[in-house]
């Protein structure tokens, strides 16, 4: 293998000494095992490992978290002159990852060398019976909406096995996230730089129903659920105070406006122009934080409005036979139109500038 790999440990079981020698039967010549702070009763398995010439055995004196475990590995194989250039592959340690998906994401690696980097993502089959129900459960819900938010499809999120070239090593190892979250960070940060994403399905394997396990499902979850929805909570909150003062405006021109079949488009309008912005300047400047200049993307955002506006405006309009407020019914169809409005502007309005990409055009 020319790739170097990593495997963060917390309490491993004995037989991360046997997946250890296997990897090294099959041609690893450079391991970077993390003791996030285990019991010590586990410090003689350590031990053991040092005194493979392979190894190299990182020390956490307390446990840190996966992510900083993974961090310190990429920040110590960064200062090593002897691996500069070389790629690194991530393992768990309870052996969930066989020795031969590792020997087949090495050689992809080197295969796929190109001047754009790809992150390899050791995925599994979740369609597969042998998978508890938890995991199946939690992994469809996130690759959904990662999908829905970020425009790529990946079919198991949660993922440790994973291919990460040289160069992307400095700016994953400066993410934020110490524990679990920071896996689906680096998912995120790659999906918003554009940077390609390449599955490799793996052997789906459960060691007695995944109870060596330290992933916490309650605290964990919402860690990594918050890191999902990222920015989708700041829009959620610029959308509805923005709501607000739209509807406060509607509701107020409506008194003062005359009657007529054009009174819900005025009202419409006026509130919509005000509203918006508000809003523009709420999701550049908060949200989406563009730095680009607001010539390019005050158009488009525009464009997007007087769609929209007209889509509400026509809805409102149609279902004006309803015994319903005016004002309640623009609420209803508003709250369905905004979903619309984030996707179009976190993707084609306020689009992700690639920090990585501006580093190579230098």
């Amino acid at each position: 293998m020319n790739s170097v790999i990593v495997i963060p440990a917390l309490n491993p079981a004995e037989t991360l000494l046997a997946y250890v020698d296997e990897l090294i039967e099959l041609g690893a010549e450079s391991l970077v095992i993390v003791d996030d702070g285990s019991h010590e009763e586990q410090k003689p398995i350590f031990e053991q490992l040092r005194c493979r010439k392979e190894c190299q055995v990182l020390v956490h004196r307390v446990n840190k978290g996966k992510g900083r475990s993974l961090k310190d590995a990429f920040s110590y194989i960064l200062e090593q002159e002897a691996w500069k250039g070389k790629g690194v592959i991530t393992a768990d340690s309870d052996g969930q990852h066989l020795s031969r998906d590792l020997l087949r994401l090495d050689t992809c690696m080197q295969e796929a060398k190109s001047s754009l980097p790809c992150l390899f993502l050791g995925c599994r089959n979740f369609e597969k019976e042998n998978i508890p129900w938890r995991s199946r459960f939690g992994n469809r819900l996130t690759s959904i909406l990662f999908r829905l938010l970020y425009k790529e499809s990946v079919m198991d999120t949660q993922t440790g096995l994973r291919g990460i070239p040289y160069e992307l090593l400095k700016p994953f190892s400066q993410l934020k996230g110490e524990r679990f979250e920071y896996e689906m960070n680096m998912l995120t940060d790659a999906a918003l730089q554009k940077i390609p994403f390449q599955i490799l399905e793996i052997e789906t394997v459960y060691l007695n129903n995944n109870s060596e396990s330290h992933f916490r499902p309650i605290i964990d979850s919402f860690r990594i659920y918050q890191i999902l929805w990222g920015n989708f909570f700041k829009y959620f909150l610029s959308s509805v105070c923005s709501a607000l003062l739209d509807l406060l405006i509607f509701f107020v021109a409506g008194q003062f406006l005359a009657s007529g079949p054009l009174k819900i488009l005025e009202a419409t309008v006026i509130a919509r122009v005000c509203s918006s912005l508000f809003n523009y300047f709420c999701n550049r400047k908060i949200v989406f934080k563009d730095s680009t200049s607001a010539k390019s993307s005050f158009w488009k955002y525009y464009l997007l409005c007087i769609f929209t506006m007209l889509c509400s405006a026509g809805l409102v309009t149609f279902f004006s036979f309803l015994p319903i407020p005016d004002t309640i019914v623009k609420l209803a169809v508003d709250s369905i139109l905004y979903l619309f409005n984030y996707y179009v502007q976190r993707h084609f309005i306020f689009p992700y500038s690639s920090k990585y990409n501006r580093r190579n055009s230098q």
